[in-house]
């Protein structure tokens, strides 16, 4: 009696399980598996790109902040600055406005004495016009009668031969004819209003020389003549 076994062996199931799938039924997985590859590509390139973006808009942020405080130091500093010369100037401006103040000019003390010794007969007609304080030549008159200026006087016997200025006080030496010279000289300083206080002069005769023609004369000096008003 013929038997046949009709049931493949199980190997020969699986050959003909292996043989049934073939090489061509094994794509579709090799694809998914590409796809899900450059998935996680590109999703790891954004995630590398994200983070760049941040820590680059996290650095110009800070970029900006510090340019903002250095712009407020410089203008901190350019106003300290100014201030300073701000104050420099202004003390400046002071100092200037004091010198101006102390400035004086010997022009109208000079041109006051000038006055004293011009000789009014050189024009009767229009005789110096002396800066006489008129109120301090009554009180002077008042203490002294002897006081009183001669406005005729002739002042060509007297002579300034020297004269110093320190601290608005005046030192004056020079040679008179004689003593009423000299203390008509002093009588109109006294009296003019550009001088204060004015010492009493010391003097004494100069020696006649050899020359029997010469005049007679003294030298004298004045020790302090406070000036008043310088213009």
């Amino acid at each position: 009696m013929i038997r046949i076994n009709l049931l493949p062996s199980s190997k020969r199931r699986i050959a003909a399980a292996k043989a049934a799938a073939g090489p061509g039924n094994s794509g579709p997985i090799w694809v998914l598996g590409w796809f899900i590859g450059w998935l996680g590509l590109i999703g790891g390139g954004y995630w590398l790109v994200t983070l760049k973006e941040g820590e680059t808009t996290e650095v110009r942020r800070q970029a900006a902040e510090a340019t903002k405080e250095a712009e407020t130091i410089k203008d901190e500093i350019d106003e300290a600055g100014q201030e300073a010369k701000k104050r420099e100037l202004d003390q400046l401006e002071a100092a200037i406005s004091k010198l101006e103040k102390k400035k004086r000019t010997p022009v109208y003390v000079l041109y006051d004495l000038a006055t004293i010794l011009t000789d009014p007969s050189m024009d009767p007609s229009d005789p110096p016009q002396l800066d006489i304080d008129e109120v301090k030549l009554r009180q002077l008159l008042k203490e002294d009668p002897k006081a009183g200026i001669n406005l005729r006087w002739d002042p060509s016997g007297l002579w300034i031969e020297k004269l110093d200025e320190q601290s608005g006080v005046l030192t004056m030496e020079g040679s008179a004819r004689d003593a009423s010279d000299l203390a008509e000289f002093v009588r109109r300083l006294r009296a003019s209003g550009r001088y204060g206080t004015v010492t009493s002069p010391d003097w004494d005769r100069r020696a006649r020389g050899n020359d029997e023609s010469e005049q007679p004369s003294i030298d004298w000096t004045i020790g302090a003549v406070a000036v008043r008003r310088w213009d």
